[in-house]
């Protein structure tokens, strides 16, 4: 069964459809040709959260993916629109120091990074999107956030068909129904067996994501419903 190119570059391919949380994780400086001292490159990744709206208070499921965006500072940088926007939303005071963007990257890597919401745009040569829109985000407090390990490696794989209808996009873009879901399953399971599917001593599904999401995006005949 052949995996798409985004795949094989391991990235996640997000709905352009939908607004996406975004919570910082790092900021990392990368290194340039430049000798210009006056100028750093850092790079911004966020993990990537479908919001659903429709509990009360929203709720917020970790996709597994991350998605990254690159910005210059330098001592003009808050005359930059652009970068004037990430600064607010990020709540950094003074965007052409290099100070503020270490601060925020120290910030993020106690677990206390800010979060936004996101609009992606279409990808590109190399499966990339970027960031169509961007919007400040109050931070969710803990009981809204999906619980898992802090380990991406040990994250928690299973979850319920619900949440999985929210993570995967059919061919009109467009979140399958539990039907489509559950019959995509019904399908792959004989193959997979609890490597893709378990169930609860109330006999109901509990569901690999990260699997099931692979094998969605790989069937060349992906329901549209």
């Amino acid at each position: 069964m052949p995996f798409p190119e985004s795949m094989k570059a391991g990235r996640f391919v997000f709905s352009t459809e939908q607004q996406y949380a975004g919570r910082l994780i790092s900021v990392t400086k990368r290194s340039i040709e430049n000798q210009e001292s006056e100028v750093v490159l850092f790079r911004l990744e966020f993990e990537i959260f479908v919001v659903d709206s429709g509990s009360n208070p929203p709720s917020f499921i970790p996709t597994g993916g991350v998605a990254s965006r690159d910005v210059v500072v330098t001592n003009r940088a808050s005359s930059d629109e652009r970068l004037a926007e990430y600064a607010k939303h990020l709540n950094i005071g003074e965007p052409n120091q290099v100070r503020s963007w270490y601060l925020l990257d120290r910030d993020a890597a106690k677990g206390d990074g800010p979060w936004i919401l996101i609009r992606f745009g279409t990808p590109d040569d190399d499966h990339r999107q970027p960031f169509r829109l961007i919007e400040g985000l109050v931070k969710p407090k803990s009981i809204q956030v999906k619980p898992y390990d802090s380990s991406a490696a040990h994250r928690e794989k299973f979850w319920r068909i619900a949440e999985i209808c929210q993570l995967l996009r059919n061919t009109k873009n467009k979140p399958p129904s539990q039907d489509t879901v559950t019959r995509f399953l019904d399908k792959h399971e004989p193959q997979y067996g609890e490597q893709l599917v378990t169930h609860t001593t109330g006999n109901q599904k509990r569901v690999n994501w990260y699997l099931c999401w692979h094998l969605w995006e790989a069937d060349q005949c992906g329901p549209a419903n």
